[in-house]
C-alpha cells in the first residue's frame, strides 16, 4: 500500500527577491541620508530667522539707551534717511543668542561690556523715513524707523564681514517715543 504525503511544500523567498528587496532598501536609505544635510541646514536657518524676529524689543532697548545718553535729536541725526539704494547708516550688532544688542559706532557701551567680534552674529541697520507722516520731526514725539537685520555678520575665525548678498535678512519698522 502506498502512502502519499499530504504535507504542502514550504514557500520561501528566492535569492533574486532578497537581492531586489535589499537593493530597494539600500536605495531608500541612501536617498534619506542625502537629505539630512539639507534638512539640518534648513533647521539651523529657521532657528536663526526666529532669533532675528525676537530682536525688535532688544533693538528698541538699545536705541532708547543711546537716545537717553545723547538725546533723541542726536540719535535721529546719526540715523541716515532712507533712499535708494539704502545708504550706510547707524549700525548695531547682536549676539547669536540675541541676548545682547549694541551700537557699533555711536555711543557704544564701555569696552568691557562690548560684544566680542567673534560673537557679533547679527548686523542691525536703522534708517529713518524721509517724507510723509513717519518722517522725523524734532518737535514731534516719535522717531519712526526702518530696520534691517542680516546674518551672519561676522563668523568666528574670519576677520572680514560676510558680504550682504550672502547674508539672510529680515526687515521691519519700529518707532521710538520721546
Amino acid at each position: 500500500m502506498a502512502t502519499t504525503s499530504t504535507q504542502g511544500a514550504k514557500r520561501a523567498f528566492s535569492l533574486l527577491e532578497v537581492v531586489i528587496a535589499t537593493g530597494i532598501f539600500a536605495a531608500a536609505v541612501t536617498v534619506l541620508l542625502a537629505f539630512l544635510p539639507a534638512l539640518a541646514g534648513q533647521a539651523a536657518g529657521s532657528a536663526d530667522t526666529l532669533a532675528a524676529l525676537r530682536l525688535p524689543d532688544a533693538i528698541r532697548i538699545e536705541l532708547q539707551r543711546v537716545a537717553a545718553a545723547g538725546g533723541l535729536d542726536s540719535l535721529a541725526a546719526q540715523i541716515t534717511p532712507m533712499s535708494s539704494p539704502l545708504p550706510a547708516t547707524l549700525s548695531l550688532v547682536a549676539s547669536r543668542d540675541t541676548t545682547q544688542v549694541q551700537s557699533l559706532g555711536y555711543l557704544p557701551p564701555v569696552a568691557t561690556e562690548q560684544i566680542a567680534p567673534a560673537q557679533q552674529y547679527y548686523l542691525v541697520e536703522v534708517w529713518r523715513f524721509t517724507a510723509g507722516p513717519p518722517a522725523y520731526d524734532s518737535s514731534g514725539a516719535v522717531l519712526a524707523l526702518h530696520v534691517r537685520v542680516s546674518w551672519p555678520y561676522l563668523t568666528p575665525g574670519t576677520a572680514a564681514a560676510t558680504p550682504l548678498a550672502a547674508r539672510e535678512r529680515v526687515a521691519f519698522n519700529m518707532a521710538l517715543n520721546r
